[in-house]
């Protein structure tokens, strides 16, 4: 949960350096520049390696690359959900997806994965984690905020969504066999962070609007702003130490839940926005039923 509770932060300060860069894909960019570079001085200060050693990965499997790939897929996705569908849906669809996903890599043991069983009342967990999100994003109220995709095109952007989120949970599965492969969950977040920043190297270099947003340099912030990249550095260590002994499937639907508090927490001090909101007696019913479907799904 409390690695979940990085996600809204680091949100609310990369929004502002956004603001800095001017283009989303750029700032991605600098902020991935930033994320391995805490990662490798950290590996460095645990492991005394400043860049882990690859020959042991020979033998693995192509799939074990694949953790930087879905983070920044992830991250491009919502940029592109986000018009198109709405916050609720572009929120709402991804969480689905991890939750599946996440159920089904513990099910099957899949990315070399320790099996974890999963019965009827995990899944039953699992479907009023999603039922209490649903309320807390209070989509019975937002049902009338749509996004500007309609018919066909709309169906395929949702159904994106949920893949999108059966990427991230994805990625939680291979960092956590990556780290077990070279005994060290620090070097391989450094590794799937460095993957991900050469995949994001290629697209800010395909496209024109990017390529100038960086020539043009980084207006003047506040200093914190350039912190989301060791926020994410710590989300993904998060996620690769937590898979292998939690199961893929805890670890996502715990770390969710710490985003969706953390997320009601900043809203309520204005965090961001500088108006407080506080949450409405639905919303804090749909935390405390989020709450009860992880226990479930821990537990039982």
């Amino acid at each position: 949960m409390l690695v979940g509770a990085i996600v809204p932060v680091q949100t609310a300060i990369n929004t502002r350096f956004r603001q800095s860069v001017g283009s989303p894909i750029a700032a991605t960019f600098l902020s991935f520049v930033v994320a391995v570079g805490a990662s490798s001085f950290i590996a460095l200060l645990a492991t005394g390696e400043l860049v882990p050693r690859l020959p042991t990965l020979a033998a693995e499997p192509w799939w074990i690359w694949l953790g930087g790939f879905m983070g920044v897929m992830f991250i491009a996705g919502n940029i592109v959900l986000f018009p198109q569908l709405g916050p609720v849906q572009t929120v709402i669809l991804p969480i689905l997806g991890q939750v599946i996903m996440g159920l089904i890599v513990d099910k099957l043991g899949l990315f070399h994965s320790p099996e974890v069983a999963v019965g009827p009342l995990r899944l039953l967990g699992a479907a009023i984690v999603v039922l209490g999100i649903a309320m807390v994003l209070e989509v019975h109220r937002a049902a009338a905020v749509h996004g500007a995709a309609t018919g066909a095109r709309l169906w395929l952007l949702r159904a994106f969504g949920v893949v999108m989120g059966m990427g991230s949970a994805t990625q939680t599965a291979v960092n956590g066999h990556l780290g077990r492969v070279i005994n060290s969950p620090i070097q391989a977040g450094q590794i799937s962070l460095a993957v991900g920043l050469l995949v994001l190297l290629v697209l800010v270099l395909a496209l024109p609007g990017d390529r100038r947003a960086l020539a043009t340099g980084v207006a003047p912030g506040p200093w914190w702003m350039w912190l989301g990249g060791v926020l994410g550095a710590f989300f993904v260590f998060g996620g690769a130490t937590l898979a292998p002994i939690l199961g893929t499937g805890t670890t996502v639907i715990g770390s969710l839940t710490g985003t969706i508090v953390c997320g009601q927490v900043l809203e309520s001090l204005g965090v961001g926005t500088g108006k407080r909101a506080a949450p409405t007696p639905w919303r804090v019913a749909g935390l405390a039923i989020v709450l009860g479907g992880v226990a479930m799904v821990r537990l039982l």
